[in-house]
Parts: C-alpha cells; structure tokens; sequence
C-alpha cells in the first residue's frame, strides 16, 4: 500500500513502537509496563532477530512515544494513547496490515489473563470490536460496540463514529470500512441526534456527501438521515437522501410538519399492521421518536379522551423513561376526560424533540406557569440552540409558538408557508382549563363509549391435539372479515387470557370455564414460572363450542359432545361379558373420550359409581350360564347408575326391533391438502357410530321418543370392509393405526377417493363435514378431448377443450395451466373440485404443457418441428381438427418415411447397414430442411456416412467442415479416400473462400472458423457439418458464437458425445441446429433443465421425445457383432503411509481456506483448484508439493502393469490430463529403455501424424497421450491396452480416448485399466462418472437423469475426499 502523508508520524515509528500503539489500543484502560511486556511478548514482538524483548529493550520506544506525545503516562503508571493521536496510529496500523499480524497474540494474552471459568468480558472489547469494525461483521460488531461505548473511560468521550470523524485520518479508515460496518456505527448517532437535536454535522453531512455510492442500498441510515433533514428544515434534500420515498419516522413527522395528522396515523397504523402479522405480536414496544410522534399525532387528530392507545403510548413513555413529554401529555388526557389537573412536579427540560413537544403541550394545556417571562425566556434559550445547531424547523417552530403564546414577532413570519408547512402548535385547538371541565361534565350523561368492533367480529378457537400424554388446546384469535368468514386467528398466551380476560369482551361461559383451569407453575430451583392450562380438566367445557378445531385440521370444525358410560353385556360362547364402555375406563379415570367420527369427539366424565364398576368388572368379567339369573337381579340394581347395553333377551324382550342398517360409510376429513378416511357402520339413524363387525350384535337406541333395538349382522359387516378394502386399493398406501387411514398427498388422496366412488352406492356412502368436500368432476380419457389445430408460418396453433360432468367447458388453455398446479393425473379446478385424468392424456398433456411456446390467440403455440409429436396426438385424440397447412405438413411426413435413397455411385466405400440407415436418415432430414445430430458411438464411422451426404448434396453448392485441428486433418485424409469426386479444400493451407461452386468441401479448424468468422458468414453454404461437435457446447465463447452465424440450408452436428456435462451443451448444440426449438436458454431452463436436473421424469421424457427425430445415436454392442470384446478394469491404487497422511493435511489446508473464504464470489474457482491439487497429488507427490521426496505409488501401480503388458507382447495407449504427469512416466521409461512414442498439446498436425503412422507401423510399444490433446481423431488400432492414469470429470471424454484403440479395424480384445487411488477425490470422481453417463442416456437412449456439477457438489466432493 502506497505511502500517505496523514501516516508519515505512524510510519516512522520503529515496529515495536507499532506494537505498543496497536496493543495499548487494545486495551480500554491501559497497561503498565510489566503487563504491556508481557502482551508484546504474546504478539511475537521482538527486540531483533536474536533478542527476546525485555524491560531494557522496551524503555527507550515507550520515553520516544512519550516525549512525541503518542502515550500518556498516569499517576498509576499505566500507558495509554493520547485521544488526538488516536485515528492516526490506528490508519497506520490497518494499513500496515497489524490487525492481521498480531491479534491472534492479543487474544491468546487476554484467553490467559482470565479465569478458565470466565466468559470472554470487557478487555476482550477492543480487539473482537476493531477486528469486526475491519472486517465488516456487523453482527460481532453490534454486540461490542455498546459494552466499548459504556466502558468508564469511554464514557469519557464521544461516540466511536464522532471520534472517526474527528480528523482527516479517522474519516479516511471510516471510508475504507464496508457499508454496512459504517452504517452500524452512524446509525446509533444520527437517531440520537434526531431525538436530542445537538449538533449533527459531521456525521450528517459525511452520510449526506456518500449516499450515492456508500449507502444508497442502507434504507435506515437513509431514514434517520432524512429525520435529520427535516428538523433541520432542509427539504428539499429528501429526494436525494431518500430516493425510494420516505417510511414512517420520517414520514410521520413531515406528515405533522404539514399540518396532516390523519396522513402520519394512516402511516403508523399500516406499519404496526404490517409488523403485527409478521411477529405475530399484539403489543408493540415502539422506540422513543416513534412512540411521541404516534402520540402527538392522536392529539393532533382530537381523539384524546378515553383513547386507549394513547395511554399504552403514555404508559410505555413514562415506564420506560422516554421523556419528560409524558406527564404532560397524562395531564392532556386527564384533563379532557375532566378529572382533577395533576400538577407538573417541576418545570420540564427543553431538549430536542421531546423539549419541542413539552413546550407545545404546555401551551395547549394553557398551564399558568407557562405563562411566564421565565419560560418564555428558557423558550429562547431553547431557540437559539436549535438554531446553533442547525435544526432550522424546529427552531422555527419554537419560534411560531412565542409568536401565539406572547404575541413576540418572528424574524422570518412566512418561513412555514414558503415551504408549504403549519405551525405545530396549531395541531390541536388550545382550550382553557374551564372549556375542558364543561366538556367532561357533558359526558358525564351519556352511556360510555362503545368498544371500536361489536363483539360478534371476533371471538376465542381452541385447537385441540389428543396426544399421549393427554388433550393439549391452543387458543387462537379470530375476526370475521367484510366476507363473513372468519380468520385462522393467531396464537394468544396462555398469561394474557388468566390475567386480562376482563379485556376480552367476546369469550363465551365455556371459553371462562376453560380459562379456569390455566395455572401459574413456579420452578422453585431455577426460578421464573409459566403458565399451563390442563387439557383434561378443561375438556368437557368444550361440549358445544362453536370454535373446536383439530390442530392438525385447523381449517375444519369438531364437534365435541358429552357421551354417557354404559355397561355393555354381551352373551357368547355359553359366557356372559360385562364391560364398560368405553373400554378405556379405568378404576381411576376420571375423564376418557373417544374419536366416534373424524369430526366428532365424545368426552366422557366417569362418575364415583362407574369407577366401582370398573374396580368390580375390570377390563372384562366372565360370568356362566348358571349365573344368568344372579346377574339380571344385579342390573336391576345397576340400571338407575348408567344405561345398560345388552343382546340378553331377558333384558330386551319388552323393546320393539327394526331392520339394523348395514351400508358402510366413509367419514372423510380434509386434511391441508390431503384426507383422512374412517370406515364406520350406523345400525340405527341417529345412534351411534361403530366400527365394521365389532361391538354389539344387539344395539339399543330410540325412535320418535321409544326405545327400539336392532340385530346387526357382523360377519357381513366384516365381508362389506373387505370388499372396500379390496376395492380401494390407495388405502394400502395410507398410513393407518387400524381404525382410520390418512393421505397427506393431494393426488393419493384423490385417487382414493375416485376408487371409494366406484363402489356400489348401496355398499359404501362417503360422509363429509358440513362445508367441506373434495369433488372429482369428471374422469377423461384421450378419446374425450377435441382438439383443433392452426398453421402460423413456422408456428402451429392447437386449441382443444373438454366438457365437465356439471357442463362445464375446459379449454386447452386453462387446462395446461391448471396442470402447472397439479402434479398427478388429478387436475384441481377450485377450491375442492377436481378433474381425473386417465394415464394416456395425463401423459400427453404434461408432453404438451412442456413444449408448448406460449400462449396463441386461442390456444398455445408449437413450434414447426414439433410436427411428428402433433401428429402422434392426431392418431389418439377422441377429434382432431386440421387447416390445409397441418394437412400439407403432414403430407411431407409422411412422404419422408418412404425416403429410400441408395448411396451415392462415387462413394469409395461399402457402407454397412446401419451406416447405409444412417445417411438415409441423415437425407430425410436434409430433404424436410432440418438440422440433424448423428451421434454415434465412436468408432462406427460417422465420418463416411457424413461423406456420403456430402457427395448426395456437393451438385447444389460448396459445403463446410469444421472440426477440431487434429480431425481435420482426419478428414482431408478419409475424404480424398472415400470421396475422391470432392473438390477438397485445406483451409489451413489456402484462406480464400472465393469462387467456391458444386463438389467444394472446405475443411477447416474451430479456430480459424473463430478467427475468419466474418469470411465464413458471408459464405452460402449448401451443407455445413460441425465434427466433434461438442466443441461448441459453450454458448459463451466465440467459437459457438461463430458456428451460430453461419448461413447453411442444412446444418449436421457429428458428435459421439452430444452431451457431455449438463444440458445447456444440448440446448447450445440445437441452436446451432434447429433454432427455437428448444426455446430461449431460459425458457430452456424452466421447462427443462432445472425440472429434469431436480428428478422430473415427465419433463425428461418430454424433452426427449422432442429432440428424437434430430438425433441418431448407436452404440457399438447394438450394430457391430465382429467388434473384439472391451473389458474395463477400475485399479485401486492404495497410498503409501507417508502418502496419505500428506494427502490428509493438504485436504485439510484446503477445507481451511475454503472456510476462511465465506460465500465470496470466487469461491466456485478456489474450490476446483484445491481439488486440481488433490487430484495431481494423487498422480505423484511431486505434482502437488514441490521438491517432494516421496516415491509415487500410482508410478509403481503403472510400472507394474507396463512391464507385465510388455512381457507378453501387447502394445498399450497411456492417456493422463496432466502433461507433467507424463513427463514423470516418461523419464521411467526413458531409464526402463522401453521404446514409445509422445503426443501431447504441443505436437504440431503434421508430427502428429508421423507419430500415429509410426506406431501403426510397430514402432514404440506404449503411446504417452495428453488426454485432451490425443482424445479424439485419432485411429490407434495397434494397441489392444489402455491405461488411463487418472480420472477426468467426464467418462464421455475417457470413453473417447479409450475408442482410439476400440473401433473399427481391431481384432484384439482391449482391456482398458484406470487407475485410481484409493480413499481420495479419485474415488470421489469415479462415482460421478456413471451419473455422468446417465445424463446423456436418459435422454438419447433412455434412462435417469443426474444433476449437474455445480460449486456446491465440487465443495461436497472435497468434503468427502
């Protein structure tokens, strides 16, 4: 950092007079000597490179600091940095980089001076602030920066931002800390400011001279900066100050400036609306300004007497100390409510704003001590040092109130109406105090003010949770809207409900009986209490509560009632059974309840009688036949205690029977956006519910007012569930406890629903709450859909529509949006209507959501080359209508499927035939006038059937070839052999395009395309064929950006890796092909690549079936038998001992500077050069750390098997991405004197070809290949081995590089060896690689989909290393 002239003082101090600066400004009280000693010695400071600091060594820098007035020295002999010198030693410091050199040291000193109990207190202060302040954590920094302010000393001396700005130095390190670091220290000084109203200017006018580029995104500094402004009268900053408009303290108080009470409350209550539904807080503790401007703004309105708000304002004001502004304003108050006048205790301070608003009420409350010339001389004190401090508006407003209250005239009377203000103290009509007792005496009369909403607009909701450990209930708020429907109410404490019920003026009898039971519990050993409301105690009072909701289901009413113990007798299996029921009543219940229904709950209280019963019976009591008689005498004398249940027909002989209902029903029970289902039976209407074949046989009840029974037929009960259950098949989906079944997703739910309406009404009735259902409104196939379609110039417009089971007509349209919503073959129209779909048009439509193109003026558009996918819904749909365009597309179609063209006479070669299939193909396409992709596997040869097209094309114009520089010169080579008849240009070697005709192919490389781009634009080209075409998959680079702008009738990509990485390459590769197709690289985004890249399979499948008719892609298993079996062997390489504990600490080093690095913007790039030098690690230590010793393993691993290949005469291809990995492996063969050849980047086009025909030839038995530089382009037959010596990112660039030795003219089988090391980022990439591959198979072939590699995956990646 360059020398500056406010340092020079600091950079001529020795290092240790430095240190002594930075480590007496780490303290807040000073050091004496010996403890000053000590810190230095902590921070690394020494006397010179061979002397440990001493008391000798320190004296002299600390007599110089003195004597140059740096430190003070106390009567205590404690050093400290003298104030004025302070911001000039500290720019120095940060400057020279000290905080980062020695506060690591301060730390350690300060950690040792505590007690190992102690908590990291007030001498931790300076150097965890400075260092927060220096970094910009702004959190760290609010925490110490109020325990530096409040430190004795500091006390002393004006806030941290004043004392920055106190000098040139400390302004110059304010400006150099982060935004959000100085708005944390201006922030505080300018609200007090505007609270107090003292002199603002040097922290005011440094915000206001920064605001566009420091704090134009800092909103509150902003709004304290334009209160500021305003008491300061200067207006017409506001603009600049608060570009985006000013919000509530600010607002509120140029609202009151201009003499607009109601516009400043509007303000107020809108934010506390806004604040109360985000906190979920009633009561709102506002800070200072706030709290009077809300109040003075109610005076200002006239609403004073009886206000509530008001006196929570005042109440807040005067508990927590915000001024002496209100007593007065109780005073106000009171007064107009006419109560006795309260007498001020003394004469109030004038000072800022809370001065201001004490000198209007004063006035308004015509208090005779204000009347004096002592006030009215302390009001011109108060004037003239608003005005000294630079607080124009509210010195005028002092001003314009001496003008009314003692008649003296302003030196600037139109000061207000210049800038279209009013006075402050005509906010509120000044009424005598005699005028304020009348009007309370004429209330006095009239009935008391009614609550502000009757209370019928609001009342009290209990959600109630059944849990193991008892009923749990929540109470909740609610308010009735405009609409009639009542809100989801928010929470309300348990505290506020016991002891300020009286302030609910809705509560039911029930909800006071309830309240009863919440207890204060104390805890005796930590202290503090809480309070608790017992569920069970409190549950009968629910019986009837309008308000009763399940948590779970808040949106559904429960219906609780009082149920009645019975004892229920039973004859079986020659034995008579007691029991009570419920069944879960216990010797010592006092309260059980059961779920009869979804929406209905039964409480039942257990009287001191049902208890001895239960003490007799126990769960079940057996009694013989012979005890038949003995037990009627004893219902006898139980039937007056609780009902009896009985099939006996000695207790039942006297009652009427009827027919028993035995149809099942479904109780169902919306649940968010799923259902909750109960299977239940109803002998008798309006009995009981039970549950199917279980209970009585024999149920009692009462019709028109007489006891009646019926006979239930449980086993058939038993079968009508089984046939349900078989019939429902979704219910074994649900999770279940045997009683009920939920569904929490919408679309299993509804599918259960849709199997629950198949079943035979007279078996199964569904049963909803009253209000809520979910309804299926129809179920449609393909043959229900009319569709109608419309030819655009390279659009088609297709609109289609199907009717509803109520009549209702759904558009296409309407119908794909609604399925954006609806992830299923079930559609939602509204709020609980549904459409079902069948799988075939679920399947269609979700195809034809994804590619449509937008909205058409009547339906949706697709584009042109959608036409074989339109046609596929031509053939299913139940209508399809077409115009003459669709039907002359269609007709081409057609016409191109009997396409049969032979291969071209001048073609000098035999074309297999799946490469025959493959130029009749590539014909078709070029005929329709679309781009095509041929992708084959390597080593198929795409080239000759790409050379037959050519020939079939060359009559009509010149064609273009580019291809990666190696390739090209591949394909000068292959075409001169296959195609002698085209005229053949080497661009390379003639870079003139001009007078090119029929039978032209010029030949070129990516890079010359790059750098001649304007030539080869002007170019018409009949044909142009991109080779390897993956070279253009960044849309970024200029190279793709020059194949974009070529102008060809057809354009061919050959790539046997179309999609290498992720799917922007396939969306770049069909812009060079077919553009449009796939949409915008957003739309691209959002319809596909993210939804695939997240696991959707419909829009995998949608995409494919997009891309199909323009990719030809074979592997090599599907068309060549004769080719040699390929073998792939994954080699572990294990590390050495030495090895990985050095691989471990360099993982290590790297996870710590990532950690260090946060979230900035270069991480993405750090993270993949840390795992670069990993990676090279693991190819040899000497990679990784220089001038390392270590011996390599992978080197060894890779001897081992050369060596072994050699001895049984094979010939191998060693491929690295590494060229000095190479170099490593070279000098071991160079020793091992094994005979090779070497390829790399650098190799020029010619000498590559020497190489490669010198060992075709049989010179060299191992090929050292860059994998980058060898990969593609090359035919290396001879080797029947390949070793790649570690792994790339992506297999497709391996699977390349290991098809140079598999492909076409092999008739060895090749092994292909990786070596990998083992427990290290190695494995890591190896598991990617299949994850890899599936990319471009689940879209080419058919399969899942992986996600894309991002910064994130790389982090984990090392993390798992």
């Amino acid at each position: 950092m360059s020398a500056s002239p406010l340092t020079a003082r600091f950079d001529a101090l020795s290092e240790i007079q430095q240190a002594v600066l930075f480590a007496l400004l780490m303290s807040l009280s000073g050091r004496n000597k010996t403890a000053l000693l000590a810190l230095l010695k902590s921070m690394g400071v020494r006397a010179s490179a061979t002397r440990q600091l001493d008391h000798a060594a320190l004296a002299g820098p600390l007599d110089e600091l003195l004597a140059q007035e740096w430190l003070g020295l106390s009567q205590a002999g404690l050093y400290r940095m003298r104030r004025l010198r302070h911001n000039e030693a500290l720019l120095g410091l940060w400057r020279r980089g000290a905080f980062a050199r020695w506060k690591d040291g301060v730390k350690a000193y300060l950690d040792g001076q505590r007690p190992s109990w102690g908590q990291t207190g007030t001498e931790h202060c300076p150097i965890e602030m400075w260092q927060a302040l220096l970094e910009g954590d702004v959190a760290s920094l609010i925490r110490w920066l109020p325990i530096w302010e409040s430190h004795s000393r500091m006390k002393q001396h004006p806030p941290l931002a004043e004392m920055l700005l106190a000098d040139a130095a400390g302004q110059q390190l304010l400006a150099a800390l982060p935004a959000t670091a100085q708005t944390a220290l201006l922030l505080p000084v300018l609200i007090s400011q505007g609270w107090e109203m003292q002199a603002a200017a040097p922290a005011y006018q440094y915000v206001i001279g920064r605001l566009e580029h420091d704090f134009k995104d800092q909103l509150a500094l902003q709004d304290a900066a334009g209160l500021l402004a305003i008491w300061r009268g200067e207006l017409d900053l506001l603009g600049e100050i608060c570009p985006e408009g000013l919000v509530l303290v600010p607002a509120i108080a140029l609202h009151l400036a201009q003499g607009q009470p109601e516009e400043a409350l509007q303000s107020i209550e809108s934010w506390l609306a806004q604040v109360r539904a985000q906190t979920r807080k009633r009561k709102l503790e506002l800070p200072p300004n706030l709290n009077l401007l809300y109040a003075l703004a109610l005076v200002a309105k006239g609403d004073i007497a009886g206000n509530k708000t008001l006196a929570e304002l005042i109440k807040h004001g005067i508990k927590h100390q915000y001024g002496e502004a209100y007593p007065l304003l109780l005073r106000l108050q009171w007064q107009s409510e006419g109560n006795a006048k309260v007498a001020l205790e003394r004469e109030p301070r004038l000072q800022g704003l809370d001065g201001l608003v004490c000198a209007l009420l004063r006035y308004w409350l015509d208090d005779p001590a204000a009347n004096t010339p002592q006030w009215e001389a302390a009001l011109q004190m108060f004037a003239k040092q608003l005005r000294r401090d630079g607080y124009a508006l509210a010195a005028e407003e002092i001003d314009a109130l001496m003008e009314a209250q003692f008649g003296q005239p302003r030196a600037q009377s139109d000061w207000h109406s210049q800038r279209k203000l009013a006075p402050w103290f005509q906010l509120y009509q000044k009424q005598a105090a005699w005028q304020h007792a009348l009007n309370a005496l004429a209330l006095l009369g009239k009935p008391a003010p009614q609550a502000d909403k009757p209370a019928a607009e609001s009342r009290l909701a209990w959600l109630l949770t059944l849990g193991r450990g008892g009923p749990t209930l929540e109470p909740r708020e609610q308010k009735l809207s405009a609409k009639g429907l009542w809100s989801k109410g928010r929470a309300v404490a348990l505290k506020r409900l016991r002891e300020e019920s009286d302030s609910f003026d809705y509560l039911l009898e029930q909800d006071r009986e309830i309240i009863g039971h919440i207890r204060q519990n104390y805890d005796y050993y930590y202290g503090g209490s809480h309070y608790e409301l017992d569920g069970e105690a409190a549950l009968p009072a629910l019986a009837g509560h309008p308000a009763v909701f399940w948590a779970d289901a808040p949106d559904t009413r429960l219906d609780v009632a009082i149920g009645q113990v019975a004892l229920q007798l039973k004859e079986s299996a020659s034995q008579i059974r007691l029991r009570l029921m419920p069944d879960k009543i216990r010797p010592d219940s006092a309260l059980v309840w059961d779920k009869e229904t979804p929406t209905r709950l039964l409480v039942y209280p257990v009287s001191d009688e049902a208890r001895q019963i239960a003490a007799i019976v126990g769960k079940e009591l057996c009694i013989p036949p012979q005890g038949k008689k003995q037990l009627i005498d004893a219902i006898g004398g139980i039937a007056p205690l609780l009902p009896i249940h009985s099939d006996l027909p000695e207790l039942a002989a006297h009652i009427d029977s009827v027919p028993a209902d035995s149809k099942l029903y479904a109780h169902l029970l919306p649940l968010n956006e799923g259902l909750r289902l109960q299977l239940l039976v109803r002998p008798l209407p309006g009995g009981g519910w039970q549950r199917p074949g279980q209970g009585m046989e024999n149920v009692l009840g009462e019709q028109d007012g007489k006891p009646v029974q019926a006979v239930r037929d449980l086993k058939a009960e038993k079968k009508a569930l089984k046939t349900v259950e078989a019939a429902c098949p979704a219910l074994r989906l649900a999770d279940s406890d045997g009683r009920e079944w939920q569904l929490d997703e919408p679309q299993a739910a509804l599918e259960m629903l849709s199997q629950l309406h198949d079943i035979d009404p007279a078996l199964l009735e569904c049963v909803w709450p009253e209000g809520e259902r979910m309804r299926i409104q129809g179920r449609r196939e393909m043959g229900g859909m009319r569709f109608a379609l419309q030819s655009h110039g390279g659009w088609f417009e297709l609109s289609g529509e199907v009717a509803l089971d109520d009549g209702t007509v759904l558009q296409l349209r309407q119908l794909l949006q609604l399925m954006r919503h609806s992830r299923g073959r079930f559609v939602k129209l509204g709020e609980g209507d549904w459409l079902a779909l069948g799988e075939s048009l679920r399947r269609r439509l979700e195809q034809l959501a994804l590619l449509a193109d937008g909205d058409g003026r009547q339906g949706v558009r697709f584009h042109a080359l959608t036409a074989p996918l339109l046609a596929e819904l031509q053939a299913e749909a139940g209508a399809f209508e077409a115009d003459s365009g669709w039907q002359k597309q269609l007709r081409q179609l057609e016409s191109l499927r009997d396409w049969h063209p032979a291969a071209p006479s001048t073609l000098q070669a035999e074309l297999r035939d799946y490469q025959q299939e493959g130029y009749r193909w590539l014909s078709r396409l070029a005929r329709w006038g679309v781009g095509a992709c041929l992708a084959d596997d390597m080593g198929l040869g795409k080239t000759v059937q790409t050379l037959a097209l050519l020939l079939e094309r060359a009559p009509d114009g010149p064609q273009l070839v580019a291809a990666p520089t190696s390739v090209a010169m591949n394909w000068l080579a292959e075409a001169a052999r296959f195609a002698p008849t085209l005229n053949l240009r080497a661009f390379h070697q003639n870079r003139d395009l001009s007078g090119l005709g029929p039978f032209d192919v010029v030949v070129t490389s990516y890079g010359l395309l790059q750098q001649e781009a304007d030539a080869f634009t002007a170019q018409h080209w009949r044909s142009v064929v991109l080779d390897e075409a993956q070279a253009i998959k960044n849309a970024q680079t200029k190279r793709s950006q020059a194949a974009m702008a070529l102008n060809a009738d057809f354009r061919l990509a050959v790539s046997g890796t179309p999609l290498e990485n992720h799917l922007g390459e396939l969306w770049n590769l069909f812009r060079f092909l077919n553009p449009c197709l796939l949409g915008s690289q957003e739309q691209f985004n959002q319809r596909f690549a993210a939804p695939i890249e997240n696991g959707d399979d419909a829009a995998r499948k949608a995409l494919k079936a997009l891309i199909q008719p323009f990719i030809l892609r074979r592997n090599k298993t599907q068309v060549l038998d004769e080719l040699p079996p390929r073998t792939e062997i994954t080699h572990k390489v294990t590390l050495s001992r030495d090895e990985m504990h050095l691989y471990e600490a360099l993982r290590q080093e790297a996870m710590d500077k990532l950690d260090a690095l946060g979230d900035e913007d270069g991480k993405p790039l750090q993270v993949l050069a840390e795992i670069t030098r990993l990676r090279r690690f693991c190819c040899h230590p000497s990679l990784a750390v220089k001038n390392s010793a270590l011996p390599g393993s992978k080197l060894a691993a890779c001897a081992e098997i050369i060596d072994e290949l050699l001895e049984n005469r094979h010939k191998a291809l060693v491929f690295s991405q590494f060229v000095d990995h190479l170099t490593i492996v070279r000098e071991y063969l160079d020793q091992q004197g094994i005979a090779y050849q070497y390829l790399d980047g650098a190799t020029s086009a010619k000498e590559r070809k020497n190489r490669v025909d010198a060992f075709q030839a049989g010179e060299g038995d191992i090929f050292l290949i860059s994998l980058k530089a060898g990969g593609t382009g090359l035919n290396l037959t001879a080797a029947d081995y390949v070793i790649h010596l570690d792994p790339w990112w992506n297999p497709a660039v391996e699977d390349q590089a290991s098809d140079r030795a598999h492909r076409i003219g092999q008739q060895r089988p090749v092994t292909v060896y990786r070596l990998v090391a083992e427990h290290t980022i190695e494995e890591q990439i190896v598991a990617l690689h299949a994850k890899k591959r599936d990319l471009a198979d689940s879209l080419l072939e058919g399969g899942e989909v992986s996600a894309k590699l991002d910064a994130d995956a790389l982090l984990a990646l090392l993390k798992g290393a």
